[in-house]
């Protein structure tokens, strides 16, 4: 027998669902009581942030001229001052926690057409038409291989706007893929060091142009209904908490993860973008950092906040397309 569903209310608090006794059956009718909830009395801190939105240059230009967030500020700035982007050449560029996908706007805006562009995030979201799209953890080996085939595919031409691509990297278990940190990484590399160095690296030069690591780790969800698409990455890894020394911690692990991207994947003479948050272990990412490229640049664009303790590594002219990712991090 068909069943039709009844709406007998607005839900308008979607994380507050009905108890059993609200859900019976009912002439072959679902009838489902739902209430609308109120919100409570701001707190001090949310109207502090919500009178520093109203008032912030950037979040008002970033809606003036339909950008996903006003993080598209701080990448365009950098690209002023540092000539990340070229209108006279292709670029491959991989951008890492694209979500929501202001630095893909911008990508689009300052490459020259036909240059891919690929968001890679562990969070669903909807890029630009133009840009292509990965959801996966970058944890995974699974995912440095697909970011690799992606680039590697023989069709360097303008992606349509009616089909961009989207990739889901995905285990049996929705999201739950192989996962890896850094140190695991590298015991794998370590384990290969017996192996002549000419048989394990590859002759064909690594693809990608440009990296960029806009990457944290994600906030808690507070709104919609929970399911594992979304819900599961919130399980898997700490969450920004608000706490200077666990956000400056995660973001260096974070950092690493990108880092090997681009040791095993950036072209020589490639550029890396990435934010961080300052701290004591930042000088020895610096360093690391140093071992892979010809100039590393603290930057602080206008666009972050002056209270922020976020900054960004301007990483130019990788050395070489091949970089033992073992040396790079043995001594930092």
């Amino acid at each position: 027998m068909n069943i039709s569903i009844l709406r007998l209310g607005v839900v308008s608090c979607p994380l507050i669902f009905p108890t059993s006794k609200q859900i019976f059956k009912n002439n072959g009718f679902l009838q489902v009581n739902t209430y609308r909830s109120y919100a409570k009395k701001r707190t001090a801190s949310s109207s502090r942030w919500l009178e520093r939105q109203k008032n912030d240059i950037f979040t008002r230009d970033a809606k003036h001229m339909n950008l996903k967030s006003r993080a598209a500020f701080k990448l365009l700035q950098i690209d002023e001052k540092f000539k990340i982007f070229k209108k006279n050449k292709y670029q491959n560029v991989l951008d890492l926690g694209a979500a929501p996908g202001a630095w893909n706007q911008v990508c689009l805006e300052r490459c020259s057409k036909g240059s891919k562009i690929l968001g890679v995030d562990i969070l669903v979201y909807s890029p630009p038409s133009g840009v292509s799209s990965m959801q996966a953890n970058l944890l995974s080996k699974t995912t440095h291989l697909k970011i690799k085939e992606f680039f590697e595919k023989d069709d360097n031409q303008t992606l349509s706007d009616s089909s961009f691509e989207s990739i889901e990297v995905k285990g049996s278990g929705g999201l739950d893929i192989e996962l890896e940190n850094v140190n695991s990484i590298l015991q794998n590399e370590m384990e290969l060091s017996n192996v002549k160095k000419s048989s394990i690296i590859h002759k064909q030069q690594p693809p990608i142009d440009v990296v960029l690591s806009d990457m944290c780790a994600p906030f808690l969800q507070i709104s919609g209904y929970a399911n594992s698409t979304t819900n599961n990455p919130f399980k898997r890894m700490s969450n920004t908490s608000g706490l200077t020394i666990k956000d400056h911690l995660s973001s260096m692990d974070l950092c690493d993860a990108a880092l090997i991207i681009c040791i095993d994947l950036l072209k020589k003479n490639g550029s890396f973008i990435v934010k961080f948050f300052s701290g004591e272990e930042d000088k020895f990412l610096e360093i690391r950092l140093k071992k892979v490229f010809k100039q590393v640049i603290r930057f602080k664009p206008k666009a972050c906040r002056d209270e922020s303790k976020e900054c960004y590594f301007v990483c130019l002219g990788k050395l070489n397309d091949v970089i033992d990712k073992v040396e790079v991090f043995k001594s930092a």
